[in-house]
């Protein structure tokens, strides 16, 4: 440290001193070329022949084409910026009487203070009275215009004098080279040696900022520190302090004692580079309180499942994969190498992408999406017969029954001792009118089912954190009447969109029973309870199933009041015997406990208790979770609508821009070129970037507002401990900032 300091101070000072005399030597050479450029100029310049150009500022129309005898005159340079300003002074204190003949400057010239290139220009003037020329000598210093001797009757003095000023200039130029070499040398071993610098001041700044937040007791001068300490790690803290007493040779031994507070401990949760970007989307939401449940514990498969839900596509999953394994497969050099501000971005969620890429790929599969294509990867379960004869031998005997009498109008059917379809949608629904409103109708009641069983999960989490905590009056009067009511109601529809699945519906139409609409149901359940119709039914019979719904909404609305009663008043039971404590304890004080005193005023005062407060903070919790019951499973259905919107758009990218191309091209390639080269574009840039953004986005909202705000309060504070290896900035971020 002290040889840094004084390594750095001689560097300064040799570089102010070589800077003084740089400047002073870029001005005697600013000058050297001024006087080269007047030098310079031909001897036409100097007299009063108009053909060369003669300014004449204001109205002045006499001849004044004398050049020298009987006239003064005085040659310089000024800065272009000051012409214009320079002409009318000059002619404004001579009122006219003068000639003045002006030339830009040939070379540009260096500002020593900013080093900006400045354009100058060359003068002469020619007056007739002393007064006149001291006048405009005097304007000459005011606009720092320079003024340079140049003799108009004596050209060889001329010649002699810009042979002089030239080997003058050569001189110091080559002074000024090797000025600059020097400079540049003392510049390179600051630069061999600023990282180091750096990383000095850098550990030297947090060792004493800490030092600060240490207090010292005793005539010894004791130091004293708290913090907090992970308990796993509290060996490794202890080995550290005789590690630092043994170096140092430390005669006072230091010792590590745990003491009791009623401080919030911080969160800490140990993450590796796979669990870092999971902990970190957490964390952006807000950081978990000491000992809650961690959502990023199951957002790390959750995530990038309702992801893959709606971006399932084999082809689109498998782009996002290799990205992130040739991410993954780079690291190392990557880490090492300055990114673009968005491509740092997905290089740090490229642990993520993997695995919303596989999720991606697994829900194509299940979709049997490749790029908007079916493909077949087993024998089709379905069929569709050329004729009734084709129906009568190839088609399931009960598929002819339910046709009946228009069993000569059968279009598709099951096979005869067929089996299901090896994996996911089959295939042979890709040559069907009605697959979009197939496709529609499962991925909504999927996107339900999937929405209810993450809520409920939601729940459970909190009935974890009331059973860590203790918290008892929660458990009975908050989670049992919550998932008591999300499973009566919407629950129930998830049981009823799993047997309408399992049903055989042919069969049971032959009975002249249809299928149910479910959303119908759903709304009568609510609205009109008991009104299922006989011939539209799911369980044994609809008698069965109207005592089913009315059983279970009038459970559903028993809970409304035990989650809005029973939790304000327990508390404010819990506050009066509370009180009562206090003041028992405050007449009988505790002698033997001499912290107790200043126990309430080191800690900050508890707040008061309102119980208009508490009532209206549960009213609103109550109407918040039965209303967020609908409003929540609707927002599921996100999760069908992307999932919808992404497979039509790539079916509409495919057949406009690849499958139209090719039926216009003419069989030399150029239009099924052009086509794909479109198909790409599209494919790469909207549903590769644009829709894999969008999905990303509502997967974090459903678990930000959907999963999260179930059992997540997110009001903690993060444990940062003390590390010098992330305070220290690595050489290219050092290189960066010079």
């Amino acid at each position: 440290s002290i040889n840094a300091e004084y390594m750095g101070e001689g560097f300064e000072s040799e570089l102010r001193e070589l800077n003084s005399k740089w400047e002073l030597l870029l001005t005697q050479k600013n000058s050297m070329q001024e006087h080269l450029e007047i030098l310079g100029k031909e001897p036409e310049f100097f007299s009063g022949d108009d053909s060369v150009g003669v300014r004449r500022p204001g109205s002045v129309e006499e001849d004044l084409g004398m050049r020298s005898g009987g006239l003064r005159y005085m040659t310089g340079v000024i800065s272009t910026a000051q012409l214009g300003l320079f002409e009318r002074l000059v002619y404004r204190v001579t009122r006219g009487n003068m000639f003045m003949r002006t030339a830009p400057a040939q070379n540009q010239f260096e500002d020593p203070a900013t080093g900006n290139k400045i354009d100058k220009t060359v003068f002469v003037i020619f007056v007739s009275a002393q007064r006149a020329h001291d006048k405009i000598k005097k304007v000459c210093e005011s606009l720092l215009a320079t003024l340079y001797p140049y003799n108009i009757d004596n050209r060889e003095e001329v010649q002699k004098m810009h042979i002089h000023v030239r080997d003058n200039l050569a001189d110091l130029e080559n002074t000024i080279a090797g000025t600059e070499s020097v400079r540049d040398k003392i510049l390179m071993k600051i630069k061999e040696n600023v990282y180091q610098w750096k990383k000095t001041v850098v550990i030297e700044k947090s060792v004493y900022n800490i030092l600060n937040f240490l207090s010292f007791k005793g005539q010894t001068v004791v130091a004293v520190a708290e913090c907090w300490v992970p308990k796993n790690d509290v060996g490794r803290v202890e080995d550290a302090l005789h590690e630092a007493e043994r170096s140092s040779g430390a005669q006072v031994q230091s010792f590590l004692e745990a003491i009791e507070t009623r401080d919030k401990p911080p969160t800490y949760f140990k993450t590796n580079k796979f669990t870092a970007s999971h902990q970190g989307i957490v964390d952006s939401y807000g950081i978990a309180r000491y000992k809650e449940v961690n959502p990023a514990c199951f957002s790390v498969i959750t995530f990038p499942f309702l992801f893959g839900v709606m971006y399932g596509d084999i082809g689109h999953g498998l782009m996002i994969t290799i990205l992130a394994a040739i991410f993954i497969w780079k690291e190392k050099k990557m880490l090492a190498t300055p990114l673009n501000e968005i491509i740092a971005l997905v290089f740090g969620g490229r642990y993520i992408l993997i695995i919303m890429g596989i999720y991606a790929i697994y829900m194509g599969f299940l979709y049997n999406d490749l790029f908007s294509l079916m493909v077949s990867f087993g024998e089709p379960y379905w069929m569709f017969p050329k004729d009734y004869a084709d129906a009568k031998a190839n088609c399931d005997d009960g598929y002819l029954v339910w046709y009946g009498a228009n069993a000569s109008n059968v279009r598709a059917c099951k096979k005869q001792n067929g089996s299901p379809y090896l994996f996911g949608i089959d295939s042979a629904w890709a040559e069907t009118e009605n697959k979009l409103e197939f496709m529609n109708g499962l991925k909504m009641k999927m996107a339900v089912i999937l929405g209810v069983i993450q809520m409920t999960v939601g729940l459970v989490l909190q009935c974890f954190n009331h059973v860590h905590f203790k918290d008892t009056k929660h458990i009975i009067c908050g989670f049992i009447p919550e998932v008591v009511f999300l499973l009566c109601t919407f629950g129930y529809m998830c049981v009823m969109i799993i047997i309408k699945w399992c049903i055989n519906w042919p069969s049971r139409m032959l009975n002249n029973l249809s299928p149910p609409s479910l959303l119908e149901t759903m709304t009568n359940f609510f609205l009109t309870p008991g009104s299922v119709k006989d011939d539209k039914y799911l369980f044994a019979s609809a008698s069965t199933q109207n005592s089913i719904q009315t059983i279970l909404l009038l459970v559903a609305f028993a809970m409304v009041p035990i989650l809005l009663i029973p939790i304000p008043v327990i508390e404010y039971r819990h506050h009066k015997h509370s009180s009562y404590g206090q003041l028992k304890h405050v007449d009988e004080p505790n002698e033997e406990d001499p912290g107790h005193k200043g126990e309430k005023s080191g800690h900050g005062e508890e707040e008061a208790f309102d119980m208009s407060e508490v009532v209206i903070k549960q009213v609103i919790h109550t109407i918040e979770f039965v209303l967020g019951c609908v409003s929540n499973t609707a927002s599921y259905l996100r999760l069908w609508a992307l999932s919808l919107a992404h497979a039509e758009l790539s079916e509409v990218f495919w057949n406009f821009a690849m499958m139209k191309t090719l039926y216009m091209d003419t069989g030399y390639g150029f239009m099924a070129f052009v086509g794909w080269g479109a198909w790409g574009g599209a494919t790469v840039g909207v549903l590769g970037v644009m829709e894999a953004l969008s999905a990303f986005l509502h997967a974090l909202r459903l678990h930000w507002v959907e999963f999260q705000n179930k059992f997540y309060y997110g009001d903690g504070a993060q444990f940062v401990p003390f590390d010098i290896e992330k305070l220290i900035p690595s050489p290219h971020e050092s290189s960066t900032d010079e």
